[in-house]
Formats: C-alpha cells, sequence, structure tokens
C-alpha cells in the first residue's frame, strides 16, 4: 500500500436484508490522517456500512479493503490480525456492566494481544490517563459513571491496543453541548498524538464542522463525498435540506468561507 493509497477502500457494495436493498453499488475510499464523516437519513444504512467494514455483516456483493487487505476473504486469523489495527467506540459505550472500568479496558489487550496482567493494567492506566479519565475512575463500574465519562471509558478500550484506525458510532449522541465540545477536542488532540485515522458516522453538525476533513452523505443507496464546503452547494434535496435546514443553518452559522 503506498502513502497514497486509500487505507480504506470500498467498491461495488451491495447490502441487503431480504428484498430491501440498503446500498447499491456504493464506493467510498477514506486516507490515511484524515477524520472521514459518515451521515445520512434514518435507514440510509450508516452503521450497516460500519458493521460491514468490521466483518460484523456479512458482505454480499462488492469488495472492501482495509490495510490492503480484503475483508470478503480474510481467513479467521487474518481477520484477528487485522482487528488489532482498528479501535471501536460503540454507540452507548458497550461497556460490559459486570467490570470495572480497568478490566474493560484490558479486555482486548488480553484477548488480541495475550498481554500478561501487570503489564496490561499499566497500559489500561495509561490509556485512561490518556483520554482524560482519572486513576480512581479505574476501579469504577459503568453504572457508576456519567455519560460523559462512559464515552470516554469506551474510547480508551477502543485505544487499548494502539490502533491506526478509529471507528466512532454517534460519539457525541447523548451529551451535551459542553461535554460534546470536550469530546470533539478530544479526538482532535488524540488524532495529532497518536496518527489515527478516524471514521465517524454522526448527525451532530457541530462535530462534522469542528471535526470532519471529508464526509459521505448516504443518499439513493450511494454515496456522495466531498468537503462540508462542497457538500454545501450540492442541489441534492436531502443534502441541501440537512445543512441549510434550520438546525444546520444555526450549527454552520460561523464556518470560514
Amino acid at each position: 500500500m503506498t502513502q497514497d493509497s486509500p487505507i480504506i477502500s470500498i467498491r461495488d457494495l451491495v447490502t441487503k436484508f431480504g428484498s430491501q436493498t440498503v446500498h447499491n453499488h456504493l464506493d467510498l475510499d477514506i486516507f490515511r490522517g484524515e477524520i472521514f464523516g459518515v451521515v445520512g437519513g434514518s435507514g440510509a444504512g450508516k452503521s450497516v456500512l460500519l458493521n460491514t467494514i468490521l466483518g460484523l455483516s456479512p458482505l454480499k456483493q462488492g469488495t472492501i479493503t482495509v490495510l490492503g487487505k480484503s475483508i470478503g476473504s480474510l481467513e479467521k486469523i487474518t481477520t484477528l490480525h487485522l482487528q488489532s489495527h482498528w479501535g471501536v467506540l460503540f454507540q452507548g459505550g458497550a461497556l460490559f456492566s459486570s467490570l470495572t472500568v480497568g478490566e474493560n479496558i484490558q479486555i482486548p489487550m488480553k484477548d488480541m494481544e495475550h498481554m500478561p496482567n501487570d503489564l496490561a493494567r499499566e497500559m489500561a492506566l495509561l490509556k485512561l490517563k490518556m483520554v482524560g479519565l482519572q486513576e480512581d475512575d479505574f476501579f469504577k463500574y459503568p453504572s457508576e459513571l456519567s455519560g460523559g465519562m462512559v464515552k470516554r471509558a469506551a474510547l480508551a478500550r477502543a485505544l487499548a491496543v494502539d490502533p491506526e484506525i478509529l471507528f466512532l458510532d454517534e460519539p457525541t449522541s447523548g451529551l451535551d453541548p459542553i461535554s460534546a465540545a470536550a469530546f470533539d477536542e478530544l479526538i482532535l488532540t488524540l488524532r495529532a498524538n497518536l496518527n489515527l485515522t478516524v471514521v465517524m458516522i454522526t448527525h451532530d453538525l457541530d462535530s462534522i464542522r469542528r471535526l470532519c476533513d471529508r464526509l459521505a452523505v448516504l443518499v439513493d443507496k450511494r454515496a456522495i463525498v466531498g468537503t462540508l464546503k462542497s457538500l454545501l452547494k450540492d442541489k441534492h434535496p436531502w443534502i441541501h435540506e440537512y445543512f441549510h435546514g434550520v438546525r444546520g443553518r444555526l450549527a454552520l452559522a460561523n464556518l470560514k468561507e
């Protein structure tokens, strides 16, 4: 894979559930180091796309290549190796409620890296501090955390094995504006410090404006890709309403020309 090659490349993707087509010959490239947003209406297939890239939904037609490896043709051992190069923050955090924050963070370290307990604990503490949580939070259970703290703990787990790619599913959903803005700044800091490529499903226009280098808008079962500025000029009815409706105008009012 050359420097200019996509870190994720999708070609001719078709996904269906029964007779319902979700994606119809969708093409998409994501490049190393960018923060790439995925937006679309309800039922447009944002989560299906993410799950297909991650190998959680079956690939029926087309090709998906991640870090030079084809998802559809991977053997189990290769899949596990590839998964050690990405981290995922699922919507709602998806922390195990019966485990402490520290134990949650250590799961990928032990499952994928077979890290010894002492080293896993030390590294988990490092990841905890990296996302802005305190050492005392290491011993808490998810039920003892605020919504923003759950997101950060889940982010620490996503970073557990030093991934090259970070997938975020609605990372600021449920957060108040101040907490959401702080989370956005954390993502920018982590991208810069860890050389991450970030793929983010979101509907948060403030986050889109602050974070995303490029966006894919899922409409008509395909992806329209561009920068925020280029998409603001797109004449597609859904895209125009999304960015130029009342909420869109308010959120993007301070966008620099």
